[in-house]
């Protein structure tokens, strides 16, 4: 997955060679959504080792979010 990929990526750069192995088949693995929330220090991480590339095409960027109780929402801006 998303992380086996990153650590390779950064052994890579420190010169240490690895081999990463899959279970699934290729058309699974392609396929699948991997994550639904990547958390801003995760996002750094994959930009930083170069492997953001899909993230960077297809991530969507959350401004807010929205709390609901009581049957009530409330929207809490990011931004704001």
């Amino acid at each position: 997955g998303p992380s086996g990929l990153t650590l390779a990526q950064l052994l890579g750069r420190a010169g240490i060679e690895s081999v990463v192995l899959e279970r699934r088949s290729r058309d699974y693995v392609l396929g699948r959504v991997r994550a639904g929330v990547i958390e801003q220090g995760a996002v750094a991480i994959l930009r930083n080792a170069g492997v953001a590339g899909r993230l960077e095409r297809e991530g969507l960027t959350h401004h807010g979010v929205e709390i609901a109780t009581n049957e009530q929402r409330y929207r809490i801006d990011f931004a704001a």
